[in-house]
């Protein structure tokens, strides 16, 4: 599979939600379908770690490090990690966070790495240098900071990190359902003066587009943009008022253009 050989498909044809409305659609799913929230993040992480592959063209022996938050977004990446090292690449992960702050699902995913070895490093315990250093010998960084639910400008750890890896290259930056310092709804930045919000190569979307990310105010940050199914049913969209039924009629991923 390639880039190329994935279905395209306009923005203009795909529905997208707004953060409340796919946090009430993820809520539906999980409360009143019945469908567990660690079977989603599962599809989330095995669908990012397959546009990973795809999108950079194989990982085998490449250098792929994961910077992630408390919330499900980095839960995301930290899945992707696992299936990423069976391909063959190289992974570590830096939390922003130390262990007892991460959320239930990304907790377990880290522990889970944790027992097979590899690394994952707080970064409030490394200088500025440390973590430059690492971004830059990287081939791929997956941005697993923010999700779509934030609203206020970064602070204090994330601010930081965001700094030092908006100073690495765009072209190996995955970003993680939207870059993060980026409004959901919008596309605008969270934060009027520093940090930037993450310039990534590729964003890859889970369950439908968010109305920020097809936005003008958007497109210096998400790069190729990938939406990928992760077993959110069409009947869940239903109670916000979001038709969402035949999105993946022709896949189960997407590359979607202006």
């Amino acid at each position: 599979m390639t880039l190329g050989s994935l279905p395209v498909v306009s923005a203009r044809d795909v529905p997208a939600a707004t953060a409340k409305q796919m946090a009430q659609a993820e809520n539906f799913a999980s409360q009143e379908l019945r469908i567990p929230l660690d079977a989603l993040m599962d599809n989330a992480s095995r669908q990012l770690a397959v546009a990973i592959r795809v999108f950079f063209d194989g990982v085998k022996a490449k250098d792929v490090l994961a910077i992630v938050g408390k919330g499900n977004n980095g839960g995301d990446a930290l899945g992707a990690l696992k299936l990423l090292r069976a391909a063959g690449a190289f992974v570590e992960a830096y939390t922003t966070t130390d262990r007892l702050n991460l959320g239930w699902l990304s907790g377990m995913r880290h522990d889970a790495l944790a027992r097979t070895g590899v690394a994952l490093t707080d970064t409030s315990l490394l200088d500025d240098r440390t973590i430059a250093s690492r971004l830059q010998r990287a081939d791929i960084v997956i941005d697993g900071l923010l999700g779509y639910g934030g609203s206020g400008a970064p602070r204090g750890e994330i601010a930081r990190v965001m700094r030092l890896m908006t100073a690495a290259a765009r072209e190996r930056i995955a970003a993680v359902d939207l870059p993060s310092g980026v409004n959901a709804d919008t596309g605008r930045r969270l934060s009027r003066d520093e940090p930037d919000a993450i310039r990534a190569a590729l964003t890859v979307t889970f369950g439908l587009l968010k109305t920020g990310l097809v936005t003008v105010q958007a497109t210096p940050y998400v790069g190729d943009l990938l939406l990928a199914d992760i077993g959110i049913p069409a009947a869940a969209y239903e109670p916000v008022g979001i038709d969402a039924s035949g999105v993946f009629a022709n896949g189960d991923l997407l590359h979607v253009v202006s």
